[in-house]
């Protein structure tokens, strides 16, 4: 275990054969500098043996590292948010509080995740719309990943494509191609993920119940009117 620039908290379980500030870095995206190196581990982490985590990343309190995780440079973990094993977090990204990201998950470079999402596993995120690898001549793109809104529950094997936002409180069902903007309290599946309905009262978390009533009331009025 490196712990060079390492400021660790209380009560942490860090197992056997973790790497802890990994610094060999092939370039630092635009924005970042050497100098934002540190990783910070907040108290009550628990990391599990096989994983690695690069240098500029913050973990908070009481979130839950699985096996063989990968959480490159700039990565920042919410409070009692889990990743399960074998996750890739290719960095730069973000991922909030009281989240659960299931086993064998790609999170693709600067990418956003929100608070008391669900993600099931094997899904994959992508950043880059056009694949540029030895094609000079195609006009490049930014890099930015998907946004993931609070609340949102994902189900295993879903494929999210670049600069996609998935808004507050949706839901896309297993196996899904997400190509477009998925609007709040909708469920979406498919391949591409279509509009199916409007998630119902008992799939919302208890964060969401008072946005959701309040979505129901404008939705109603919507279709009362007419529009």
């Amino acid at each position: 275990m490196d712990t060079t620039d390492l400021v660790l908290g209380k009560n942490c379980k860090i197992e056997k054969g973790v790497i802890l500030g990994y610094n060999n870095l092939s370039r630092l995206r635009e924005g970042y500098e050497d100098k934002d190196r540190t990783v910070i581990i907040g108290d009550n982490v628990r990391i599990r043996s096989g994983s690695i985590i690069y240098a500029g990343t913050i973990i908070h309190d009481d979130a839950h590292i699985g096996h063989n995780v990968l959480l490159r440079e700039f990565t920042s973990i919410g409070k009692n948010t889990s990743i399960g094993s074998g996750c890739v977090c290719e960095g730069y990204t973000s991922i909030g509080n009281d989240t659960r990201i299931q086993a064998q998950c790609h999170l693709t470079a600067n990418m956003s995740i929100g608070d008391y999402v669900f993600m099931g596993a094997l899904v994959s995120t992508m950043n880059d719309k056009k694949m540029r690898y030895l094609r000079p001549k195609i006009e490049d793109s930014p890099d930015i990943g998907p946004i993931i809104k609070d609340g949102v529950a994902i189900g295993s094997s879903v494929i999210i494509l670049p600069q996609v936002k998935i808004d507050v409180g949706a839901i896309i069902g297993a196996g899904a191609l997400v190509t477009k903007d998925v609007p709040r309290f909708y469920l979406y599946v498919g391949n591409p993920a279509k509009k199916v309905r409007h998630v119902q009262d008992c799939e919302v978390i208890d964060y969401l119940k008072d946005l959701y009533r309040v979505f129901m009331i404008e939705t109603y009025q919507r279709d009362k009117e007419g529009y």
